[in-house]
């Protein structure tokens, strides 16, 4: 049975989807349940109650988890402030190739490699976030391990980048978050 909302494949006895948290109603398996029979009038005190607990499992509107709440908006986060931080990538390897031809020769040969190496790491970086965006919108199995390693590293990066750490650690290095995320990430 396919999920209707994302198309995440659901197994019998589960819920709600995996991936986007959806309820569903379980699958009956193919062995049929013997009928109830009728309980004896000194039992059945008992019986309302028991039957209101089965009820509430069929009834009950599961929530999708803390990671499968934040995921997608993780994601888009780190596809942003990716494609921010090529901006000015771009600009300072264009300007350290390019030269300074207002400027003196020996400042020119000082700044020029400069501006190409911070623009070249500020490119590789914009690129690796890119990349942990992607896989964690697309839940990759990679994504998770590669989205904790770049947020520590972003915890320095102040103060935008020490948010997204924080965000991204919060969702997922918490307690059960592995789990969680395996639960729904696709095998590739």
């Amino acid at each position: 049975m396919y999920c209707p909302n994302c198309g995440g494949t659901i197994h019998a006895g589960q819920y709600f989807c995996n991936r986007c948290g959806l309820a569903t109603t379980p699958t009956t398996s193919a062995t049929p349940t013997p009928p109830a029979t009728s309980p004896s009038p000194a039992l059945n005190a008992t019986a309302p109650v028991a039957a209101t607990v089965g009820a509430a499992q069929y009834s009950c509107n599961p929530q999708p988890s803390r990671v499968a709440k934040h995921l997608q908006i993780l994601g888009i986060i780190w596809i942003v402030v990716s494609f921010l931080r090529l901006i000015p990538a771009v600009a300072m390897v264009f300007f350290g190739h390019m030269g300074f031809p207002f400027m003196a020769m020996p400042m020119r040969r000082f700044l020029m490699p400069i501006l190409g190496a911070v623009g070249a790491y500020l490119a590789i970086t914009a690129v690796v976030g890119i990349l942990v965006g992607w896989g964690l919108i697309d839940r990759r199995p990679w994504a998770r391990i590669l989205a904790i390693v770049v947020g520590c590293l972003k915890l320095i990066d102040f103060p935008f980048g020490t948010a997204l750490g924080i965000y991204t650690l919060f969702v997922l290095a918490s307690p059960g978050g592995e789990e969680e995320y395996q639960r729904m990430a696709r095998v590739s």
